[in-house]
C-alpha cells in the first residue's frame, strides 16, 4: 500500500513497481526508526526483502537481545528509510556539483519470524542481496544451527513512498 498523504513534489514520485524493486535491490542499508518512550531511536541495518502482489516485506537478522529488541517488545510499530546516492558526472553539469538519489520510506509493524524454513529463505535472500553490492562477499554456510539461533524480524509495510531527488 502506498502512503495516503500526497507527495509535495509529485514529479519526483516513483510509482512503477519495477523501479521500486530496483531501489530495494541496489540499496544496502535500511534505517529503522522506533519510538522509545516518545524519543526517536534510529539504527542502520542490512536488509532483505520480498515484493509480491504490491506488498513489500523487509526483513533483518539480529541478536535476540539489546535495545532494539527491548523497544520492539514495547512498541513494534516502526518506520524505515532506504536510499542510494549517485554522484553525477561534473562534465554533465559544468560548474555545478550534483547528486541524485532514490529513496523509499514508510511504516509497518515488526514481527518475529519463528518458522525455520521461512528464516532460512529470508537469510538466503539476504545473502543473494549482499552479493549484488559486494561481489567479494563469501558467506558462512547456512547450517541448521545458524538458522535456528538467529533472530529474524520482518516489517510488512503498511504504507510506503518512493522518490528520486536531484540537488545541484
Amino acid at each position: 500500500m502506498t502512503q495516503t498523504r500526497e507527495m509535495r513534489l509529485k514529479n519526483n514520485e516513483i510509482t512503477d513497481p519495477e523501479m521500486i524493486r530496483k531501489i530495494l535491490d541496489k540499496c544496502a542499508i535500511c534505517r529503522l526508526g522506533f519510538s522509545e518512550g516518545g524519543i526517536p531511536y534510529v539504527i542502520p541495518i542490512n536488509y532483505g526483502f520480498t515484493f509480491e502482489n504490491g506488498i513489500i516485506t523487509l526483513f533483518f537478522h539480529s541478536s535476540g537481545i539489546g535495545r532494539k529488541i527491548d523497544i520492539i517488545k514495547e512498541n513494534p510499530i516502526a518506520c524505515f528509510e532506504i536510499d542510494c546516492e549517485y554522484w553525477l558526472n561534473p562534465d554533465e553539469n559544468p560548474g555545478r556539483n550534483a547528486v541524485r538519489w532514490e529513496s523509499l520510506i514508510g511504516t509497518g509493524k515488526i514481527e518475529y519470524v519463528e518458522e525455520f524454513y521461512e528464516k532460512r529463505r529470508m537469510l538466503g535472500n539476504m545473502i543473494r542481496k549482499f552479493r549484488l553490492y559486494n561481489p567479494l562477499y563469501r558467506p558462512t554456510p547456512l547450517t541448521d544451527d545458524r538458522v535456528v539461533n538467529v533472530t529474524m524480524l520482518k516489517l510488512v509495510l503498511d504504507e510506503y513512498k518512493a522518490k528520486w531527488e536531484l540537488h545541484i
